[in-house]
């Protein structure tokens, strides 16, 4: 008997962990994995590209960061202790694509290097930065924590709670 209760408590517990902490996970690693690579595809894109691919760039751009976002704001126990685990940062990465998406949708030309800058952004939000070299990842931090500063000092002129 105590046998049949053990089998039942661990399928129990199998069941739990891979609904409610597997499959949140699992659908994360797959929407940072497609992220990264829309990022890749469409960086470059800019004003000089044509109007169809432009609006093609635009388009995914945005859909992975809406879909990092959904993440970012509804996430789970799970997946909020994956992010802190391996230091994912989904709010940042979900303005660099959303800053890649309007560098294609613009009128004005970016240029490339601020293109690259948030390319690299998106890969040290996502923990993607392995293949950076060190001095890079450092610029890139220094960029983001003052652009962070920068945001938070501008809300708290505008009178926004901080």
């Amino acid at each position: 008997m105590q046998e049949l209760l053990a089998s039942a408590g661990a399928a129990i517990a199998a069941w739990f962990a891979v609904y409610f902490i597997g499959k949140p996970v699992v659908a994360l690693q797959q929407q940072r994995i497609a992220a990264l690579q829309t990022a890749e595809r469409y960086y470059a894109v800019d004003i000089s590209a044509s109007e169809p691919e432009r609006d093609a760039a635009a388009k995914a751009l945005f859909e992975a960061g809406v879909a990092l976002r959904a993440y970012h704001r509804g996430w789970s126990t799970a997946v909020r202790m994956w992010n802190w685990a391996w230091g994912y940062d989904l709010d940042l990465a979900t303005q660099c694509l959303f800053g890649l998406a309007e560098g294609a949708r613009s009128d004005a030309p970016t240029s490339p290097d601020a293109r690259r800058n948030t390319l690299n952004a998106l890969y040290i939000a996502l923990a993607a930065h392995k293949h950076l070299p060190r001095e890079t990842v450092d610029a890139i931090r220094r960029m983001i924590a003052q652009t962070q500063t920068a945001n938070h000092d501008t809300a708290r002129a505008d009178g926004a709670p901080s």
